[in-house]
């Protein structure tokens, strides 16, 4: 059963079950509001009755009768009157148990009822001797106006149950409207596909957060699926060189005998292609975090490391050799911080990924590296006057192969920064990263203290 269905069925059976407690209870005050009445008529039809039988020597005869009056307009022929001794003096057959004639003397007055009559009786002392006067009134009489009572509450329960299903099952329908639109939607996705809930809402209610996070959750299953598509156009464009060469090799190597000397100059050949699919290797592992829980520290100089990876970046991009201005402000008493506790190859991919990107996205402009101590936490500045990045898309750019609308014309996988900001993360490095459109880049890197 649906849920929708469900919940409807449960709020119909709920309101029911209050509506047959509030019958009840109306029932119940109804029929006590009845019998109360009823009594309190017996207990005048009591007095009349005494007055009527009993104090005619007692009053003067224009009095008398005033009562006789008042006696002759009581319709109700069920009443007993009982001496001292418990003999019936007037009235009707007897029918009441002397133990409950008695209870009357003590108590002066009692209501009680029989298997047909509601009844009052009250203990009347006269001059003529010591009565009981006991009046009744027929069940059947009471419950004349009673019975329609049943029949209205028993008809109001039944249309408003059936009032009350149908009601909740269309406040369910329209309740679970956004919910059913949203499977539709979901169905109809497929991966690699704009995945994303359209709708429309008028207030942000528990419905609006759940498809908010589901637009979240869709998001980021897109991005996987991006992702995967880069991850495996990246393994294959790095693979593609040293594996091509490998076979271009072999393939020619195998063509004719060679000497010694030739196949020395092979297998050196071969290693360093070997070599280079290992690095590759090695930075698939610290995208994937692989390496998370091995500790592999070491002491380095940052500034050896850095000067280090600027000859590389300029041996690998010559043209923009002379764009890298590199500047330390470091007091010689302050060396030694320059020591840094550290997984070297990490820190170095870290760095070496930071500045190649500042050069490439330079152009040919200025690429200034700033290296300065401020209360003993070494602080690495890398600032460029590039394409930059937009500022929407600055909180993305952590996410392998993601790249930024602008860096089309730039050749790169989108690996590189994401790399790096996830080995600052791993060794605990802060950084800050600003950036603005054609205005160039600005990240700092805070060593902290080990």
């Amino acid at each position: 059963m649906k849920i929708q269905n469900r919940l409807s069925l449960i709020s119909s059976a709920l309101w029911g079950i209050v509506f047959i407690v509030v019958a009840l209870l109306i029932f119940g005050l109804y029929k006590t509001n009845i019998e109360n009445s009823v009594y309190r008529n017996l207990q005048k039809t009591s007095q009349i009755i005494g007055y009527y039988f009993f104090e005619k020597d007692e009053v003067s005869p224009k009095e008398f009768i005033k009562i006789k009056k008042q006696y002759e307009k009581i319709n109700n022929p069920y009443y007993e009157i009982y001496d001292e001794n418990n003999y019936l003096k007037y009235g009707n057959t007897p029918d009441i148990p002397i133990e409950t004639i008695e209870e009357i003397r003590t108590k002066k007055k009692l209501t009680f009822t029989t298997q047909e009559f509601l009844c009052y009786g009250v203990y009347y002392k006269d001059n003529q001797g010591n009565f009981v006067i006991i009046t009744k009134e027929k069940k059947e009489d009471i419950y004349y106006y009673i019975n329609p009572l049943i029949w209205i509450l028993l008809s109001a329960f039944i249309l408003g149950l059936l009032a009350t299903i149908f009601l909740n099952k269309w406040i369910a329908n329209m309740a679970y409207r956004p919910i059913r639109e949203a499977i539709r939607q979901v169905k109809k996705m497929s991966p690699g596909d704009s995945m994303h809930l359209n709708a429309t809402y008028t207030v942000k209610d528990e419905m609006y957060d759940l498809t908010e996070t589901f637009n979240e959750l869709l998001k980021k299953i897109s991005d996987t699926f991006k992702i995967q598509q880069n991850f495996v156009s990246y393994v294959s464009h790095e693979f593609k060189t040293p594996l091509a060469a490998i076979q271009g090799n072999l393939e020619v190597f195998s063509l004719k005998d060679r000497s010694p000397e030739e196949y020395h100059t092979l297998s050196q050949k071969l290693i360093d292609e070997i070599y280079q699919l290992q690095e590759i290797l090695n930075t698939l592992l610290v995208v994937s975090d692989l390496r998370k829980n091995t500790d592999v520290s070491e002491q380095i100089r940052i500034d050896e490391m850095i000067l280090d990876i600027i000859k590389r970046v300029s041996d690998k991009h010559f043209d923009y050799k002379e764009c890298i201005n590199f500047t330390i402000n470091i007091s010689p008493e302050n060396t030694r911080l320059l020591q840094i506790n550290i997984d070297k190859t990490q820190i170095f991919i870290a760095l070496f990924n930071l500045i190649e990107n500042a050069v490439k996205f330079s152009q040919g402009k200025t690429v200034q590296i700033h290296l300065y101590e401020i209360k003993r936490e070494i602080h690495v500045v890398i600032q460029d006057k590039g394409i930059g990045i937009p500022e929407k898309q600055i909180k993305e750019i952590s996410r392998p192969f993601y790249r930024a609308d602008n860096a089309e014309k730039v050749s790169g996988t989108g690996i590189g920064l994401s790399i790096a900001l996830r080995i600052l993360e791993k060794n605990f490095i802060k950084y800050t990263i600003e950036s603005s459109i054609n205005k160039g880049t600005l990240i700092t890197l805070i060593f902290m203290n080990s």
